[in-house]
């Protein structure tokens, strides 16, 4: 399993074991969306979902996460950064100040439960950051808790 596929598996097992999210899409009222903060390998992530219809949820994760070296962090509320897309607002140039590593993907939730795609197939919005390909690296390998880390598609 590639070092992203890993950071993402760990993210959906967190949102799983701490109910944020479901594996049975027919128990979902309205569209999934949010964000949590979690503790992944000792770095701070950012985790954000949004239901994308046909049960998929799309999940992204911010790993090694610095919010005080935010660009947008004192900003009028309007300009903050809402945690709802992919990736951040600000342009891509600033990720380096703040954040070690960023993947999202796409869960499927129908009869097979899994993670889109297979090593990076599936990814999408992917950044490692340098001097923190060493730490993803190290991350233990993560087994889905309910779904597979890998898979084809949701039919």
């Amino acid at each position: 399993m590639t070092a992203l596929r890993n950071l993402l598996v760990h993210a959906t097992n967190h949102l799983v074991v701490n109910g944020l999210i479901n594996l049975d899409s027919g128990k979902d009222e309205g569209e999934p969306s949010g964000h949590a903060v979690a503790e992944i390998g000792g770095k701070l992530a950012v985790i954000n979902w949004s239901g994308v219809g046909h049960g998929e949820i799309r999940i992204s994760v911010w790993w090694d996460y610095v919010h005080e070296k935010y660009p947008r962090t004192n900003l009028h509320r309007f300009y903050k950064e809402n945690f709802q897309e992919s990736k951040p607002v600000v342009k891509s140039h600033h990720h380096p100040k703040f954040i070690g590593a960023m993947v999202s993907g796409w869960l499927g939730r129908g009869a097979n439960k899994h993670l889109i795609g297979k090593k990076d197939l599936g990814l999408f919005d992917m950044y490692v950051r340098r001097d923190t390909r060493i730490s993803l690296e190290s991350l233990p390998e993560a087994k889905g808790i309910g779904f597979d880390a890998f898979g084809n598609s949701i039919l």
